[in-house]
């Protein structure tokens, strides 16, 4: 049986600003297991990182519950150079974590990097070592669970491979549960147990990666899909449609062929299929 480790009910997170109000998360509930990887993919925008971030603390969300059995918990940022003082060296970044500075070494060695880049800057190293900075200070504070905030988008495809075969090594060897955030539906393949899809704070469909890849339910997860390169080619086109009609019920319904009356009208319940597979759609 699984071991849950965090568990979420119908979380809300929303922004104000001059502009208006922006939901970002809308009621989404769902469970997170010890030692999995949980992929969220979904376009710019769609809430993904608001709920990384709310998961680790770092927002705090406006109703809604987050039970978490983790021991400790960090974060991965995107941009590696953005995400450090450019003023410390390598070293002090990492060990400002740590009781024992002396254990900054261990983990710089951990993640790939030689004791001779302890005294490096950040503008000294590449964007692919810096982000290995990055998972070498996530670790530093022994964390059970960590967000993975596109944690390979700013890096070339070269040394993405290698980000990923780091990130699923340390998780062998530590025990981390991870929230892998990507838009890129081919990276998250490769190292998610389950995936998540994600569109206008809303989930729309969760499951097992085989499952959301090779038996899709939800129109966004195909139409998702449809835009990935090899080895997707076998995907037919997806054509969405252009409405900026306000939804009060399914987020993706003014761009869904599919839409009836009620998928504008009302929200979409949770579906379960086999294999824990979970759809939010009137019309599945």
């Amino acid at each position: 049986m699984k071991e849950t480790l965090i568990e979420v009910r119908d979380l809300t997170k929303t922004f104000h600003s001059d502009e208006g109000t922006t939901r970002a998360i809308d009621r989404i509930s769902f469970d997170l297991y010890k030692g999995e990887t949980l992929g969220v993919a979904g376009e710019s925008g769609c809430g993904k990182t608001t709920l990384g971030r709310c998961l680790v603390s770092l927002e705090s969300h406006d109703s809604g519950t987050i039970t978490s059995r983790a021991g400790g918990s960090q974060i991965i940022f995107q941009d590696p150079y953005n995400s450090v003082d450019p003023y410390w060296t390598i070293e002090r970044i990492v060990a400002e974590g740590l009781k024992d500075r002396k254990d900054a070494i261990t983990l710089l060695e951990k993640v790939g990097l030689s004791r001779n880049e302890k005294d490096s800057y950040p503008h000294e190293l590449s964007g692919g070592q810096l982000q290995r900075v990055g998972i070498a200070r996530a670790l530093s504070t022994n964390p059970d669970f960590i967000v993975c905030d596109e944690p390979v988008s700013a890096l070339d495809v070269s040394y993405q491979s290698k980000i990923i075969s780091l990130l699923e090594d340390l998780q062998e060897e530590e025990g981390l549960t991870y929230l892998f955030i990507s838009h890129d539906l081919a990276v998250v393949r490769h190292i998610a147990d389950r995936i998540m899809i994600m569109y206008g704070g809303q989930i729309m469909e969760i499951g097992n990666t085989d499952e959301i890849i090779n038996s899709p339910l939800h129109p966004y997860t195909k139409f998702l899909l449809s835009a990935v390169p090899a080895p997707f080619e076998k995907k037919k086109e997806f054509q969405v449609l252009d409405d900026d009609t306000v939804s009060q019920g399914c987020p993706f319904a003014p761009r869904c062929p599919f839409r009836t009356e009620k998928c504008f009208r009302e929200r979409c319940e949770r579906q379960d299929r086999a294999n824990g597979h979970l759809v939010y759609c009137h019309n599945i």
